[in-house]
């Protein structure tokens, strides 16, 4: 097949890589070695590419391989489109500031936002929360952790050997074996930080699900905002400490070694936002990340981690980060910024409420209140301690962690949902496992999650069946003033890109003259209309509020 191949590359490459000349003979190259069978060998990324691509053609559209100068031509913007950008990643061999410098104008406009689009499924939530808490069983022979929720059921596993990218020498190979034979030991906060940051860089960046992004040690630390010794002139952070550095590697090797599978045989997925699903077939164990390009960082002779690498999410987990099956919700960036030891519960918290308002986002039941205590309560999801004698502790820390989230805009605010709960507290004596550890909290999303300008807004959609509110009732003996205040609330017109085009359009005015009226720029507002703005900055969605409602 190789041989047929090579014969038919130069009509190919001509055909499709018409201003890429060099592919020929770099292809070519690579071929002769793959024929020869040479051991650990590796092809460019580039034909790696076309390989992928091409296969899965054939076997989309049951075509045969042998016949491909002919159907190719009919497929030839698909396959370019596919091949370039591993084109471009080869010919800018110098990745430490050419690649990085794409991550840089990335990374300095998230640092611009409060809030970022990141991974919401069930599978990638449950595993975070699996790294982050260290949940692998170390009993058996492969260090194991089983997730079972709901109509989840999977298997994730720490391979320290045989786990490692096809490398060209023997000491490479070793190398990586000793890198990540103690990656066990650095599953923590630390190290579902940089699953969570891979996976919003990569998010950003990906045109397919099968597209490499370059990772630099040095992007993690930018997000976390951690201050380096020098400072670019775009202010991108660098010359960092070692220590803090030798963190960021060890955890990044440590993440190549997860492996995960699915358990159950045509397990469904449901689109909660499409009403739809899609079915898995049970799987082989896949890879949660594949790395290429790998850079090794040493000291003396002792691998500390991976310096800066090619990355992907693997073929299981992409599906939950691209495509018809992506599920993603709003992450606070500020997360990433907690002490991953000291802060843990307040990053544990804070992923678990990213978590939830996604879920909750459909039927907009925010308010809905969270337990305190019990297998489904907030202290179980940060695993805080819940030892009685330690009660009066307890408490105040689970204050402090929700006061620290509403401070740094986390959240807009939380209040006990039984409102003489500290009265109860001070006429029991077995108070903790009686009352406190029963008790529910309301957490208030922000309005970057919400979209709602009015706290108004968020009671009216509030799904809380204990305390529905009978609007029949509550305008019997109003005033005529009061009554049509009350009406307006409830109709009040939210501030989406549907309801904003619509109304202009009813209007009759154009985005310039809408723009003009709301005192912002008529480019913004298009941008919004058309969906590209994913967290609008509040003032813009105040005025729109504000124009959108007016009389």
């Amino acid at each position: 097949m190789l041989n047929t191949l090579k014969k038919k590359f130069n009509h190919i490459t001509q055909l499709i890589f018409p201003n890429h000349p060099h592919l020929f003979a770099e292809w070519n190259v690579d071929i002769d070695q793959l024929i020869t069978g040479q051991e650990n060998y590796q092809p460019c990324q580039s034909l790696k590419a076309f390989f992928v691509i091409v296969d899965r053609l054939a076997k989309e559209y049951d075509l045969k391989i042998e016949n491909m100068d002919i159907w190719v031509i009919d497929y030839k913007e698909e396959i370019k489109n596919f091949v370039l950008p591993y084109i471009q990643t080869i010919e800018e061999e110098n990745p430490t500031y050419t690649l990085k410098s794409s991550n840089r104008e990335v990374i300095n406009s998230l640092l611009n936002q409060d809030f970022v689009e990141s991974g919401s499924a069930l599978l990638f939530h449950k595993l975070r929360d699996t790294i982050s808490k260290n949940e692998f069983d170390l009993v058996e022979k492969i260090p194991t952790a089983r997730i079972v929720e709901k109509a989840l059921e999977a298997t994730a596993q720490v391979r320290a050997e045989n786990t490692y990218p096809k490398m060209k020498s023997n000491a490479a190979i070793e190398q990586w074996k000793n890198l990540t034979s103690q990656a066990i030991t650095s599953m923590d906060d630390l190290t579902a930080d940089i699953f969570d940051i891979v996976s919003i860089l990569w998010m950003q960046q990906a045109n397919h699900k099968d597209q490499m992004i370059h990772f630099h040690t040095d992007d993690a630390l930018n997000l976390r905002r951690l201050q380096g010794r020098k400072e670019e002139s775009d202010g991108y952070q660098s010359s960092f400490r070692k220590k803090e550095r030798d963190e960021i590697m060890k955890r990044l090797a440590a993440l190549t070694t997860i492996w995960i599978r699915i358990e159950r045989e045509n397990l469904r997925f449901i689109n909660e936002d499409q009403g739809s699903f899609e079915e898995i077939g049970q799987v082989q164990f896949n890879p949660l990340f594949v790395v290429d390009s790998v850079t090794v960082a040493y000291r003396g002779d002792n691998p500390i981690g991976i310096y800066e690498c090619s990355i992907r999410p693997g073929e299981l987990l992409s599906n939950f980060l691209f495509g018809s099956q992506k599920s993603s919700g709003m992450l606070a960036l500020k997360t990433l910024e907690y002490h991953p030891t000291k802060q843990k519960y307040h990053k544990r918290l804070a992923r678990y409420l990213s978590w939830q308002w996604r879920i909750r986002q459909k039927s907009a039941d925010y308010l809905r209140a969270y337990y305190i205590g019990g297998d489904k309560g907030l202290l179980k999801v940060m695993d805080l301690d819940v030892n009685p004698r330690y009660g009066s502790r307890i408490k105040e820390q689970f204050e402090e962690i929700l006061d620290t989230l509403q401070q740094d805009g986390i959240i807009k605010e939380w209040s006990y949902k039984e409102k003489d709960l500290e009265q109860q507290i001070e006429q029991e004596r077995n108070w903790f496992a009686n009352t406190w550890l029963k008790a529910r909290v309301q957490i208030i999303p922000p309005i970057e999650v919400t979209g709602m300008v009015d706290e108004r807004e968020l009671l009216l959609s509030s799904d809380d069946t204990e305390e529905t509110v009978d609007f029949s009732t509550m305008l019997k003996g109003m005033t005529r003033r009061e009554t049509a205040a009350a009406i307006e609330m409830v109709t009040k017109i939210q501030v989406t890109p549907e309801n904003m085009s619509r109304i202009r359009k009813e209007r009759g005015l154009s985005l310039q003259e809408a723009a003009k009226e709301m005192g912002m720029s008529h480019s913004t507002l298009s941008r919004y209309e058309r969906n590209l703005i994913k967290r609008p900055y509040t003032e813009n969605i105040k005025k729109m509020d504000e124009w959108m409602n007016e009389k």
